[in-house]
C-alpha cells in the first residue's frame, strides 16, 4: 500500500509538471468556441449593472455561474495551488472542485492538500472527485463515503476518463459494471452526484443513460481544451506504443459546444467545460445550453504563477467578460440568454451539429 500511495504521489507531481508546460492545450492552436457567435444587440434599455448572473447551486446562491474544475491534489507540492484556488473561490462567490482523490484514499499524509480547500473555501460548494474506476467492486461506495468525508464536500463528481487510462502507464482499464456503480453509489451516497468527463465529451445516449440511473447534474467537458491524451503520452517513454496513441489521439472526443448541445434537452444541470478560456467561451457555454460554465488551466496557471490574487483577478476577469457578453445579446440574466438562443453557428462545428440531428 505505501508503495502505491508514493507511485500515486509521484504520478501527481508529473501530471502537475506537464500539466503547466506547453504543447497539451488545444484551444490554444483551435478554439471551438470560435464557431460559436452571439447575436449582437446594440439597442439596449438598461445597464451591465443590471445583469443579475447569480446562480443557485448545490444549496448555495453563487455570485456567477462559474466552477473551478477539480485539478489537484495528493502531493506536498498542491497543497498551496489548492490553497489558493479555494481563496479565490471564496473571495469570489464561485463553486470549487478537487483533482482526483485516489492519493488521499491509500496514504493518509495527503489528505490535507484536498481538505485544504473546505477550510479555505467555506461558504461556496466544494465537490470532491473519483474517477469511475475507484467506485467499482465492493470498496467502491466506502471509497466514494471516505472522498466526500474527507473534504465535507456537498457533491461527489465522478469522472469518466477511459482514454486516459487506456493511455496511462499504470492506467485501471476495466470498466465493467460503470453504470451500475454509479447507480449504487447514487442511492447510498447523501451527497448528489456529478458525472463529468475529462476532456472528451459525454453524448446524448450516454447523458440519457446517465439520467434514467438518477443522474441530474452532468460536467461535459468536452475536447477542445488541455488533452489528457498527450499529458499521459509524455509520461511514456520516447518510441513507445502508447506515446504515439497518445499524438493519435490528442484531440479525440465531442467538442465542448456539440457535446452541451447533445444534451440541452434532457432537462439535466450542464456544466460545460473543455477549452473554456474566457468568459465569453462562458457565455457561450450558457447560450448553447449549459447552466453554467467551468474551467481548470486558466485558474491553475494563475496559481502556480501568482497565488490567490492571480486567481481571484482571472475569475472577476471572466465574469467580467460573461456579463458584457450577455448584455450586449439583450439578456439580463444568463436564463434569458439560453432560453432565447441568440447565437449563430459556423463550419465545421455547423455541420456537426447538422450530423448529430440536433435540432435548435
Amino acid at each position: 500500500m505505501i508503495k502505491n500511495s508514493k507511485r500515486t504521489s509521484q504520478r501527481k507531481m508529473e501530471h502537475l509538471m506537464i500539466a503547466k508546460g506547453e504543447g497539451i492545450d488545444l484551444s490554444a492552436n483551435e478554439s471551438w468556441f470560435s464557431y460559436v457567435r452571439l447575436l449582437h444587440n446594440p439597442l439596449l434599455d438598461t445597464s451591465p449593472d443590471n445583469v443579475d448572473l447569480t446562480w443557485n447551486f448545490l444549496g448555495y446562491e453563487l455570485n456567477a455561474p462559474l466552477v473551478i474544475e477539480g485539478m489537484t491534489g495528493g502531493h506536498k507540492v498542491t497543497m498551496r495551488i489548492n490553497e489558493s484556488l479555494a481563496e479565490a473561490a471564496q473571495s469570489v462567490g464561485v463553486a470549487i472542485g478537487v483533482g482526483s482523490q485516489r492519493a488521499g484514499l491509500s496514504d493518509g499524509s495527503v489528505i490535507d492538500t484536498y481538505s485544504i480547500v473546505r477550510k479555505k473555501a467555506t461558504e461556496v460548494p466544494v465537490i470532491a472527485n473519483l474517477g469511475i474506476s475507484h467506485i467499482l467492486g465492493r470498496n467502491g461506495l466506502d471509497n466514494a463515503k471516505k472522498a466526500v468525508e474527507m473534504i465535507d464536500a456537498d457533491a461527489l463528481a465522478i469522472h469518466l476518463n477511459p482514454l486516459q487510462e487506456i493511455l496511462q502507464p499504470e492506467g485501471s482499464t476495466d470498466f465493467t459494471n460503470s453504470l451500475i456503480s454509479i447507480r449504487d453509489v447514487i442511492r447510498e451516497l447523501d451527497v448528489p452526484i456529478i458525472v463529468k468527463e475529462v476532456g472528451s465529451g459525454i453524448s446524448h445516449d450516454v447523458a440519457d443513460l446517465l439520467k434514467e440511473v438518477g443522474v441530474n447534474i452532468i460536467d461535459v467537458a468536452g475536447s477542445g481544451g488541455t488533452s489528457w491524451s498527450l499529458i499521459e503520452g509524455r509520461r511514456s517513454p520516447e518510441g513507445s506504443i502508447k506515446r504515439k496513441a497518445s499524438e493519435r489521439f490528442a484531440d479525440w472526443g465531442i467538442p465542448t459546444p456539440l457535446a452541451i448541445m447533445e444534451i440541452s434537452d434532457l432537462n439535466l444541470t450542464i456544466i460545460g467545460s473543455g477549452g473554456v478560456r474566457s468568459g465569453l467561451d462562458a457565455a457561450k457555454c450558457i447560450a448553447l445550453g449549459a447552466n453554467a460554465a467551468g474551467a481548470a488551466r486558466p485558474f491553475f496557471i494563475r496559481a502556480i504563477e501568482k497565488g490567490p490574487a492571480g486567481v481571484e483577478n482571472e475569475l472577476r476577469s471572466l465574469i467580467f467578460e460573461m456579463r458584457t457578453a450577455i448584455f450586449l445579446t439583450g439578456s439580463l440574466t444568463p436564463d434569458q440568454l439560453r432560453l432565447t438562443h441568440k447565437y449563430l453557428l459556423t463550419d465545421p462545428l455547423k455541420s456537426l451539429i447538422d450530423e448529430r440531428h440536433i435540432f435548435i
